[in-house]
């Protein structure tokens, strides 16, 4: 039964109808039309499939121009002339094609709207579409064999897109495109990338590891960095450590600076007194008033006048009682007082200088103040009454210091000291001399020295310490110090380091902190002085950390770097000879003559119709099997892979690496062998079947160039490349054919002796017809052998070709 007329879309000058036509429904309701077996000679040299020419638009393979195409109806299959309603037949960009709608058979160029209620198709006409081979040719049209292929397979994928264009598990890797609608979600994107840039890195790394060109640099770099940076980081340690130092050794001299002007500012008192002893009788004559020791246990003293031993402290004191209840005794108390006061209001010590001795035979005997209560907070009071007759040679435990005072010539310094009044106290005497042969001596161990006796003033410590400021400066600057004070043991020589000052944390106070020895005390005064958190900076420990963190980082983008570097030149070199690349880059124009060179051309016999076939995915990776070994071979013999146009091989030896014409020949001809005898074990994917190839060489010279700047292309120019291509189109399944000039070649080659045989035409007369060339006396090669017998012989035998591949 008849169907109504179904209405398509109109097809415009654009695809734009095409892809609207493609969308109808039709195509996903009704049934697949019959398919019709194709049919193709397989010995003719002429492949099915769209238009080639020679390699890059070189030198193009003269061709015809394809017949009238029949289509179901005798209707035009041209673009209307009509302005208003101009049309675009299929035909004209995709190939002829008819339908039969609603039992009439339509011109796919026919694009009258049909009526809008009928929409079923109740019938289809079974279509075939003429095949042609058109080889781009400016003055010729070549021949060209129409087949008859299904249409099967073309509407059934159209109508099965997800077979088309969904994409397997197995070939995931291919597309590294960042297409939206591949992912269904923001986590899905997220992935999607991470799988991408996770693959990206592990090639990248691979390349750094493998390659010594990049490897290499980028060790030593990291070495270099992490060298470097450490070498950076000791010497800004180095320096902020010697900063700190001097700073810390600044603020140790501040304090020696301060305490030594204190000590000087007591001189003033003791050069006073001293003068005042010397100059008013009352005070000189007070040593021959105290007088010599007497101990009444070893010597008899009723007769001495000298001051008698303090009952009860005999051994350390002595009684001035009787002494300063006389009226001389009483003038010089008063004499004392008045003068020591002067001296104390006037020294300009302060609060510090807590009291003015005089100790003639070095016992105390005047002392001012006596009481000293004006000077110390609390209500504390330095009562020095305890003090007077203080016999100070004869005290085991503190007669080190006096008598070293006895026999010096300058102000003897110690302290701070606990007293027998209480309290710390810094002290300074000066011995009182006079000159030798007068009344004044005085006995130390056996030895007489013109001392009248020592003047002595003592400091109160805790008030120098806070006049010195110390604590507060120390703080300020964060840090810690520790002064002490060592005292040397008059019997045994023992040193005791006595703590006489610190901060509220000396132990952070190091060994390899600052000591400086002040110049202040005579029992050796060291300050220790430290930061709180030590000279060494505290970047130190994750320092580091950071240069090797930083030296990864740098190491890794001179990686990416060098591996993109890498890469280029490698896809570089893959696209074009070495020389012709450096040519380029120094902007000069690649052209280059070859007087001898032999070309390789092949193609996969039955493309076409396999193509129609196999998915989109299948055919690349069908063709990506192939010439990936067929590349290795290539490199394997030392020829010079041209490029590839859809399943046509193209390869030339001689060039770009120039050898002699035999050498080019033997190296072509093996490599051709070598590619037929993996294509006869090569398996597709898809389903496991074979493939078979045409292969034809032809030597002679060329020209090699790079055309476009853009995207500059190396190409082959000549007439030899014209000869390639017609000696591949003219050979058959799985055989290597060969102009006369390449056998001639052969016959010399230097290493290898190759079989041939002659090619007939089909009426079985030597030589073919050559579309250009007349009739060319061609050859199979059908083996080969080495001539050096030292090595393993290898022989190939492909004397009759694989009409069944």
């Amino acid at each position: 039964m008849d169907q109504p007329p179904l209405s398509l879309p109109a097809v415009d000058s654009d695809d734009t109808g095409f892809q609207d036509f493609l969308r109808f429904s039709v195509f996903d309701n009704a049934p697949p039309p019959p398919s019709s077996s194709p049919t193709e000679n397989d010995d003719v040299g002429v492949e099915e499939g769209p238009s080639r020419g020679s390699p890059n638009g070189g030198v193009e393979v003269d061709g015809e121009a394809a017949g009238d195409v029949p289509s179901c109806n005798e209707g035009s299959n041209y673009p209307s002339t009509t302005p208003d309603k101009r049309r675009v037949s299929w035909i004209h960009d995709y190939g002829p094609m008819a339908d039969t709608l609603g039992g009439r058979c339509y011109s796919n160029t026919d694009s009258v709207a049909l009526s809008e209620e009928n929409s079923k198709i109740s019938k289809s006409c079974d279509t075939t579409l003429s095949g042609h081979r058109m080889s781009g040719s400016s003055n010729a049209s070549s021949r060209h064999r129409s087949s008859t292929v299904s249409m099967d397979g073309f509407w059934s994928k159209m109508t099965r897109k997800s077979e088309v264009w969904d994409y397997d598990d197995d070939v995931s890797d291919i597309y590294d495109s960042d297409d939206e609608n591949m992912t269904s979600s923001c986590w899905d994107f997220f992935k999607l990338n991470a799988r991408q840039t996770s693959r990206w890195f592990r090639a990248t790394m691979k390349t750094a590891f493998t390659s010594k060109q990049v490897a290499v640099p980028c060790l030593l770099l990291f070495v270099f960095l992490v060298v470097a940076g450490c070498l950076i980081v000791w010497g800004f340690d180095q320096a902020a450590t010697n900063s700190r130092k001097q700073q810390a050794i600044a603020i140790a001299e501040h304090t020696d600076q301060f305490f030594s002007r204190v000590l000087e500012n007591a001189f003033v008192p003791l050069f006073t007194i001293s003068a005042f002893v010397k100059e008013v009788p009352l005070f000189e004559a007070l040593d021959s008033a105290v007088g010599e020791r007497c101990d009444p246990s070893t010597t008899d003293c009723s007769n001495s006048t000298s001051a008698p031993l303090m009952a009860g402290q005999e051994e350390t004191h002595r009684n001035l009682t009787g002494l300063f209840e006389t009226d001389y005794g009483s003038a010089t108390l008063t004499k004392f007082n008045k003068i020591a006061k002067d001296i104390k209001d006037h020294s300009g010590l302060g609060r510090s200088l807590v009291a003015i001795e005089l100790a003639p035979k070095a016992v105390v005997s005047l002392i001012y103040p006596l009481v000293n209560c004006e000077d110390f907070d609390d209500g504390y009071c330095m009562n020095n009454t305890a003090v007077l007759g203080y016999d100070i040679l004869n005290d085991p435990n503190q007669n080190a210091i006096a008598r070293k005072t006895v026999s010096a010539d300058d102000v003897v310094t110690a302290g701070p000291l606990t007293l027998i009044q209480g309290g710390e106290t810094f002290i300074a005497r000066w011995p009182i001399n006079f000159d030798k042969g007068t009344n004044h001596s005085m006995d130390v161990d056996g030895m007489d020295y013109p001392c009248w006796g020592l003047a002595v003033v003592l400091l109160n410590w805790q008030t120098l310490k806070e006049d010195s400021n110390i604590y507060k400066e120390f703080e300020n600057k964060k840090m810690q110090f520790m002064l002490t004070r060592t005292d040397i043991d008059g019997d045994t020589g023992e040193e005791n380091v006595v703590i006489i000052a610190q901060s509220d944390r000396p132990e952070l106070i190091k060994d390899d902190n600052v000591t400086l020895s002040l110049d202040t005390g005579d029992n050796g005064w060291v300050i220790s002085v430290g930061y709180d958190d030590g000279f060494s900076p505290k970047y130190m420990p994750w320092a580091l950390p950071i240069i090797i963190a930083s030296a990864n980082l740098f190491t890794l983008m001179m990686i990416l770097v060098l591996v993109s570097k890498k890469e280029h030149e490698r896809l570089l070199g893959n696209l074009m000879p070495p020389n012709a690349i450096n040519k380029l880059r120094k902007g000069e124009i690649v052209v280059e003559r070859y007087s001898n060179v032999t070309i390789f051309f092949s193609d996969i016999v039955g493309y076409t119709n396999m193509s129609t076939q196999m998915t989109p995915v299948e055919v690349m990776q069908m063709l990506s099997d192939l010439y990936t070994q067929m590349d290795f071979l290539a490199k394997k013999h030392g020829v010079y892979k041209v490029e590839t146009i859809g399943d046509a091989y193209i390869a030339i030896a001689g060039a770009p690496h120039k050898c002699t014409g035999p050498e080019a020949a033997e190296k072509m001809t093996l490599f051709a062998l070598d590619a037929l005898q993996f294509v006869r074990n090569f398996k597709r994917r898809d389903d496991g079947t074979g493939i078979a190839i045409r292969v034809g060489l032809a030597s002679g010279p060329v020209v090699a160039g790079v055309i476009g700047t853009s995207l500059p292309k190396y190409t082959l120019f000549g007439d030899t490349v014209n000869v390639a291509a017609r000696m591949e189109q003219t050979s058959m399944k799985m055989k290597l054919q060969i102009c006369p000039l390449t056998h001639r070649m052969l016959l010399d080659a230097p290493m290898h002796d190759f079989k041939y045989e002659n090619r007939l035409d089909d009426d079985g007369e030597l030589g073919i017809e050559v579309k250009g060339k007349g009739r060319q006396f061609t050859y199979w090669v059908t083996g080969a052998s080495q001539l050096d017998e030292k090595h393993t012989r290898k022989s190939y035998s492909f004397a009759n070709g694989d009409e069944n591949a």
